[in-house]
């Protein structure tokens, strides 16, 4: 597949909305239609990285959305695409995004938290434990007592708890493949 500038592709959402299962799927879709210079950067992935030098708190998720960015922000600079994972609660974080990227790509995952709380408790996350024990204050968790931010400048909003990966991750390549009027994206076998 060649596509013939480097693309930033936003997916972001609460915990366990679907991020890192649609983002690697992507990802590997991707590289199996040829494109080589791809990176996936996924938030648990660089939290991990920084190693508990970033919190949690709204400050906290703030700068991580802002280290994100400007990583793929540098990568598309040299010519490397990136899927970026990240829950970015907050507009301004995704409109500095915006402004850094231009032709930036924002999938929002919209999903109750009632359905993402089941799906973390399956997961094994362990995210929102504190809630299911009515601990709902000072517990910085997004979507609980930390606001998702309706985002103003979606491309495309996925509702996950409607739709089943499959179809979202379908929804996500005729999007793209809408997009880069590259049709071919949508024959491979998934």
């Amino acid at each position: 597949m060649t596509i013939k500038k480097p693309f930033v592709i936003s997916i972001i959402g609460i915990s366990s909305s679907g991020k890192t299962t649609l983002g690697r799927r992507l990802y590997q879709h991707l590289l199996d239609c040829g494109v080589t210079s791809l990176q996936l950067i996924d938030g648990d992935i660089v939290r991990e990285f920084l190693k508990g030098k970033i919190g949690y708190s709204a400050s906290d998720r703030d700068l991580s959305a802002s280290i994100q960015t400007q990583l793929s922000f540098f990568l598309h600079n040299h010519g490397i695409s990136s899927i970026v994972c990240n829950i970015s609660p907050f507009e301004k974080s995704r409109a500095f995004a915006r402004k850094m990227i231009p032709g930036i790509i924002e999938i929002h995952l919209a999903c109750p938290v009632s359905v993402c709380m089941n799906r973390d408790k399956n997961l094994g996350k362990k995210v929102y434990d504190p809630v299911s024990k009515g601990v709902t204050k000072n517990v910085n968790i997004v979507g609980i007592d930390i606001e998702f931010e309706k985002p103003q400048k979606t491309d495309l909003v996925l509702n996950t708890d409607l739709e089943n990966p499959n179809d979202s991750f379908t929804r996500i390549l005729e999007f793209l493949a809408n997009q880069w009027n590259y049709k071919k994206l949508l024959l491979t076998d998934f």
